[in-house]
């Protein structure tokens, strides 16, 4: 599966690196949107030496991906530091596009991983200043493209694609082919007409019914929970570092011992997410961090496509922003809900009743807590010690397993 999107990819960053072409021929400098970090990018590189040694070393440190993971592998192998800005530039205007069962909105994202992939040059070259910085002013930079009417222009390729299930969701223009939206991230974090019929919850009154908070590929964590002062690592998994991923937060004791799931979403799902148990919110917190991270994204995301799954590292999540809820359930305890905005997402909104409350909240399951602007995201589920065991997903007769692979009807 992973074999085929890499293919639909590299189809359609060329289509995109020929269409910016088309787009910026003629047009003054400075005129794309991220003029400002990318001219940022190669001052620095030019005139700051610790950041160029940084740069340097990563380029002549790129490790190659596990065999047979990517076609032609590494792709930042035996490249220079004009190629970094020629990425940068092509990045920034890139607008996703979908075909049948695949898309390729992770494709930018997913080679910026592999700049960092087991490589601490690559890391600390976007994560410690000046690099941070610019990484910074690129991603709003190109939030800020996203936001604008510029970026409307591949919304109709997504609304013809019959996996987006456009009916259910609020149109502003029903008529328009692009629906109407003012922008990317508006039709991305769109919003369902009436989600008791797009999204019914299973069982709504039975308080023991744990629900999915958003459309996702779920996997357990089958590792316990252990804090930060914790060395010992058992083989084959992965601490879960809960006191810093909870960093701040006077409940995270509670958890230790305690179990978790992961909820990966993928660009071409519902990005809004929601409460997966009723209760009362009793805290929330919105975490800045890194908008890079991935020490190694084929771990995270193997040849299988089966994004989190046992042994996926989970140590990195702590470097992203991210938020996190503590829904106090009562009967079954507190259960942490840990939105994270993975390379790129400096976009983890909450609903202002939560973010802005002075004491608990009430929250019934299924209820919306917040939403991510466009990137890769993920929501992890953390419960206390005995209250859940995460071995297994259970499902209901009815309840949706799997999707079939309509590219492959066309």
């Amino acid at each position: 599966m992973i074999k085929r999107f890499m293919c639909y990819f590299l189809t359609i960053c060329l289509v995109t690196v020929m269409s910016f072409s088309t787009v910026m021929a003629g047009k003054p400098a400075g005129d794309f949107p991220c003029y400002e970090s990318v001219s940022k990018l190669k001052q620095t590189y030019e005139n700051d030496k610790l950041f160029r040694f940084l740069m340097d070393q990563a380029l002549a440190n790129m490790q190659q991906l596990p065999e047979g993971y990517r076609e032609g592998g590494n792709p930042w192998i035996g490249k220079k530091f004009s190629d970094v800005v020629t990425f940068f530039q092509e990045w920034c205007a890139f607008l996703p596009t979908t075909q049948g069962s695949s898309d390729n909105g992770l494709y930018y994202i997913e080679q910026m991983d592999f700049f960092a992939y087991k490589n601490p040059f690559g890391r600390a070259a976007f994560q410690t200043s000046p690099g941070i910085e610019i990484f910074s002013r690129f991603a709003k930079e190109r939030g800020d493209f996203l936001n604008s009417p510029a970026s409307t222009r591949q919304i109709a390729n997504w609304l013809s694609n019959p996996r987006i299930e456009k009916e259910d969701y609020v149109l502003p223009d029903p008529k328009a082919p692009d629906g109407g939206f003012a922008s990317y991230n508006e039709f991305f974090s769109r919003s369902f007409q009436d989600q008791s019929k797009a999204r019914p919850q299973t069982f709504p009154d039975r308080d023991y019914v744990i629900s999915a908070p958003t459309d996702a590929i779920l996997n357990s964590i089958p590792v316990k929970i252990i804090d930060k002062h914790t060395t010992l690592r058992t083989k084959g998994t992965q601490e879960l570092n809960i006191q810093q991923l909870l960093a701040g937060s006077e409940h995270w004791e509670k958890f230790i011992g305690g179990t978790a799931l992961s909820c990966i979403l993928m660009p071409n799902t519902y990005h809004r997410y929601h409460a997966p148990v009723s209760g009362k919110v009793i805290e929330t917190r919105l975490i800045s961090g890194a908008l890079l991270g991935m020490d190694n994204f084929p771990k995270f995301v193997p040849k299988s496509g089966n994004v989190g799954y046992h042994g996926a590292d989970f140590s990195a999540f702590e470097n992203y922003q991210r938020g996190y809820f503590i829904i106090d359930t009562g009967t079954y305890g507190l259960v942490g809900v840990i939105p994270v905005g993975l390379s790129t997402v400096g976009s983890v909104v909450f609903k202002d009743k939560f973010l802005k409350a002075k004491g608990p909240v009430a929250v019934k399951r299924g209820d919306e807590l917040g939403h991510f602007l466009y990137g890769g995201s993920l929501v992890i589920l953390v419960f206390e010690p005995g209250k859940y065991r995460s071995s297994a997903i259970k499902v209901r007769l009815g309840n949706q397993i799997g999707i079939f692979d309509t590219a492959g009807n066309e």
